[in-house]
């Protein structure tokens, strides 16, 4: 009678563990959720940002980060974007080491998950980057020349309506 109490007892407790550790699983992020992937190679490279005052400011896009003004710090990896990836749970620490992106042509949207989406346009000879992080385009370059030739030309109200058009494929 004794045993069939302590083995009714353990079963329990290991029927309480499970319950418990059941419940923590939602919560917790599963790793097959993020799928890595590369960033395509037109997208690569140092590109230049003029920042005022005669400063142009490096930003370098690897295979596997991304680091441009007000998009990434180039500290988080790069992931494939889906609505699963895009609405997973966790904590803020985990999702500011992850940046989804979704590539298709000469365009490529970039977010984190549960944040802002930002879409970026490199033209055919791969001279200009642009990217749409808020309503306002930020034009990179390849070059410092470059950069701080064009950025009047750039800030320019009257093609803010054309790049977004191009930028995010309306």
């Amino acid at each position: 009678m004794k045993i069939k109490r302590i083995l009714a007892f353990l079963a329990g407790i290991l029927l309480a563990v499970s319950a418990i550790w059941v419940t923590n699983q939602s919560e917790q992020v599963s790793a097959s959720v993020f799928q890595k992937i590369s960033v395509p190679k037109k997208f690569r490279g140092t590109w230049y940002y003029y920042v005022g005052n005669g400063k142009v400011k490096a930003y370098k896009i690897t295979r596997t980060k991304i680091n441009l003004a007000g998009c990434a710090d180039g500290k988080a990896g790069v992931y494939k974007y889906t609505k699963r990836a895009f609405n997973a749970k966790g904590s803020l620490d985990y999702y500011s080491s992850h940046l989804l992106i979704k590539t298709k042509g000469n365009r490529m949207w970039i977010s984190s998950p549960h944040g802002q989406t930002s879409a970026a346009y490199v033209t055919n000879n791969r001279k200009k980057l642009y990217v749409f992080v808020t309503t306002w385009p930020n034009t990179y370059y390849k070059s410092k020349s470059a950069a701080r030739k064009n950025y009047k030309a750039d800030s320019s109200m009257s093609r803010r309506g054309k790049l977004s058009k191009l930028v995010w494929g309306d």
